[in-house]
């Protein structure tokens, strides 16, 4: 299929990222700046408060992609289902080519930035020369450095060494991800793009609330869980890439939200298992991406479901379809009072059209 080769690129980056860091980097040393801001510490006796009937991830995540797809009428007949394009898209996936001539672009940046981040005595100044030397790279990470998911001053960053002196080791990882796979969620056309601009924006959130959260609160690695959500967000993406591929072929059936959304749903975390199991990513991450759905998941695949909701929440509420009130409180019947507020002040910051 036409669509793998750029999604699987940017699939295999994060999979070098993960596999050199944890094979090949040696002793981890990951600095961050003192600015960074740190996620609060969850006491081990300390037990969420419900203040609300919880809300499950699942169903925020639905109200989210109802948005995203701009459906109005969520009745039974307006959302009804086409069986033969699910199953025509699934096998579709299920036949997609994983084979090893889909390569990223620069497959050797990114271990050589890895090694580089993790390394104590490489100097900013050397890291920038790196992220530099390719230049559609170190513009979409300054981008999303001076989003205001990530700016730490009120002024724009205007250098990649800047960037990192700022942000530090481990945050330039975490957008490093971000900025390599942000081109291939974006590149949708037509009556895709908008929900391409919308699946990107909560994918951002969705990864940084994981990252945060598996720090904090499961003392679980922040990159893994981050990479995990990366992930969960380029499968959509490639779901739904391939619905539109299925649907522009004979015999041509209509562009549907209810099977845009049963699809999203069967099809999204077992695309990423299958993927990340091909790139042989580390147990771990595939673990919390078979378990992300389950009902009392644990470790990264918990820190994956408080990512879907703290992002499903942000994303209804910057559409205008949720309160704040409404938001964190639905966070807070998951977490303590106070990491859910924080960790609400970290994804509801309004993010900027990037590319």
């Amino acid at each position: 299929m036409a669509i793998l080769s750029a999604l699987l690129a940017a699939l295999v980056v994060g999979a070098i990222a993960w596999f050199w860091q944890h094979g090949h980097a040696g002793p981890q040393v990951a600095r961050r700046s003192p600015q960074m801001p740190s996620p609060p510490r969850m006491p081990a006796d300390e037990e969420p408060v419900d203040v609300m009937p919880q809300v499950a991830p699942g169903d925020l995540q639905r109200r989210f992609l109802l948005h995203a797809l701009a459906v109005t009428d969520a009745s039974a007949d307006a959302l009804r289902v086409q069986r033969s394009v699910i199953d025509d898209v699934a096998a579709a996936l299920t036949r997609a080519d994983l084979s090893s001539r889909y390569t990223p672009r620069r497959p050797n940046l990114l271990p050589q930035l890895i090694q580089s981040v993790n390394d104590s005595a490489a100097s900013s100044r050397s890291i920038a020369r790196i992220i530099g030397s390719d230049a559609v790279l170190a513009a979409t990470l300054l981008r999303i450095a001076n989003s205001p998911l990530y700016r730490l001053q009120q002024q724009d960053v205007q250098s990649i060494e800047r960037a990192v002196t700022l942000i530090g080791n481990d945050g330039i990882r975490q957008i490093i991800s971000a900025a390599l796979v942000q081109p291939v969620m974006e590149s949708a056309r037509g009556v895709d793009a908008q929900f391409a601009q919308q699946l990107w924006e909560y994918t951002l959130r969705l990864s940084l609330a994981a990252a945060d959260h598996a720090r904090s609160v499961e003392r679980e690695d922040g990159f893994a869980a981050q990479l995990a959500g990366l992930l969960l967000g380029l499968s959509a993406s490639m779901v739904m890439q391939a619905a539109a591929d299925v649907l522009l072929q004979p015999p041509l059936r209509p562009r549907e939200p209810g099977t845009l959304m049963a699809l999203l749903e069967r099809c999204t975390a077992p695309t990423a298992v299958r993927i990340a199991r091909h790139w042989k990513l580390a147990d771990p991450i595939i673990g919390a991406l078979q378990e992300v759905d389950a009902e009392a998941p644990q470790g990264l695949a918990r820190s994956l479901q408080t990512g879907q909701l703290a992002a499903s929440a942000a994303m209804l509420h910057a559409g205008g379809r949720m309160s704040e009130d409404e938001a964190v409180a639905i966070l807070s019947t998951q977490l303590p009072g106070h990491v859910a507020s924080w960790l609400w002040k970290r994804v509801s910051r309004e993010e900027p059209e990037l590319g």
